[in-house]
């Protein structure tokens, strides 16, 4: 991480800024300016790169790569008010993560065509090819923050999504509740659902007051998971979303007598969907939770979703826990998952047990275990691998 700071101390004449020390104001030593600012700029930038063996379903081969990244600019005024910019772009390679539709999936086909989850982006769609990349902005957006809320607007998180607690994990890129990459091609578990993933809007966050604080947020239209689902010019049915809102609140506290630190989170999406090729799809929607406790070097964290997927009545809900313990420069875990969908008839299972550390000032490196089993109609399977994640963080 690199930061600059930057005092600017001003004058003001006839409307106009000018820059000089106190006594070019013509003033004496008492004398305060009435602007005053400081600049913040960071950056950050993390490269990971993860190896599996053993059994799995995905349709992309070891290794995978997943890099990030991050930047901003904060403005602070003699006001206590916050302006600035926030940026994230991610480069990932192709996996069988968010419904990437992998074969041997069966869902509904309507025109000849699969029909896509508005929620979960599963489907019979063969998916991604093992070739496949894609880059795209999580995040561009500016934001106002005052005394009493924070205000943005661009490309970005929902408020649920803002609101989620992000407890300690072992790993950075894969985990039996959801993550950024599933080696096995199995795992439908994911808690950290979003109807409005990168979809330009407003939201708007309130300040935490006693632990408590409270988000909303609103998207005109959304592309249900366009670039996390299916590979370009892909055929299937996917409406257009729009009108997303999301409401959230979430609650964080260290209980002084003991030094036990809790927080918890709760979010609610919902979206107005679009009628595609003469079909008539329901309006989707999530409701997502999660508790967390630390204790010294203990984390556990509880999280659940439910939701629609927007088609038939189809339900899709997931569950995870989290059991995180760090010693040093050692982070082990133990992680569960549990994803059910309707919509493809198909639920998982999934444990993943690891251990991860540093290496010098930048360098990460975990080993861990990870095993999914499937369940639907008439096939069952499973896959368990070996898993080698190194990355660097700047």
């Amino acid at each position: 991480m690199t930061c600059f700071r930057k005092t600017l101390i001003s004058c003001v004449f006839s409307g106009g800024l000018v820059a000089a020390p106190t006594a070019a104001c013509g003033q004496d030593a008492s004398w305060r300016p009435s602007f005053l600012t400081q600049t913040e700029v960071e950056f950050e930038a993390d490269l990971d790169l993860l190896i599996g063996v053993g059994a799995s379903q995905a349709p992309r081969d070891v290794p995978y790569a997943d890099m990030r990244l991050q930047g901003s600019s904060e403005t602070l005024t003699d006001q206590g008010w916050r302006y600035g910019v926030e940026g994230q772009v991610r480069l990932t390679t192709g996996d069988g993560r968010r419904g990437l539709a992998r074969p041997g999936l069966t869902g509904p086909v309507r025109n000849g065509l699969p029909v896509t989850g508005l929620l979960t982006g599963l489907s019979a769609d063969p998916g991604l090819d093992a070739s496949s990349s894609r880059l795209f902005v999580d995040k561009a957006q500016i934001y106002l923050q005052t005394r009493l809320v924070k205000l943005r607007a661009g490309p970005g998180e929902t408020a649920a999504v803002q609101e989620a607690s992000r407890p300690l994990h072992a790993f950075r890129l894969t985990r039996a509740q959801g993550g950024v990459i599933d080696p096995t091609g199995l795992n439908l578990a994911d808690t950290s659902l979003t109807l409005a993933e990168g979809a330009a809007g407003l939201s708007v966050q309130s300040q935490r007051i006693v632990g408590l604080r409270l988000s909303a947020s609103f998207a005109p239209d959304a592309d249900p998971c366009a670039q996390q689902c299916h590979p370009a010019g892909a055929q299937v049915l996917r409406a257009d979303l729009g009108s997303v809102w999301s409401l959230a609140a979430s609650f964080d506290r260290r209980i002084p007598t003991s030094g036990v630190r809790w927080s918890a989170s709760l979010g609610y999406e919902t979206a107005r969907a679009d009628d595609l090729m003469g079909l008539s799809f329901d309006d989707p929607w999530l409701v997502r939770a999660d508790l967390v406790r630390e204790a010294g070097d203990l984390t556990v964290n509880l999280s659940g979703l439910t939701g629609s997927d927007g088609y038939l009545g189809a339900d899709y809900d997931s569950l995870g826990l989290n059991i995180a313990y760090e010693q040093g420069d050692w982070v082990y875990g133990l992680e569960l998952g549990y994803g059910q969908s309707d919509l493809v008839q198909t639920r998982t299972r999934s444990v993943q047990l690891g251990a991860s550390r540093l290496v010098g000032a930048r360098g990460v490196l975990g080993l861990a275990i990870l095993h999914v089993e499937e369940n639907r109609p008439g096939a069952d399977q499973d896959a368990l691998q070996l898993l080698v994640e190194t990355g660097l963080r700047f």
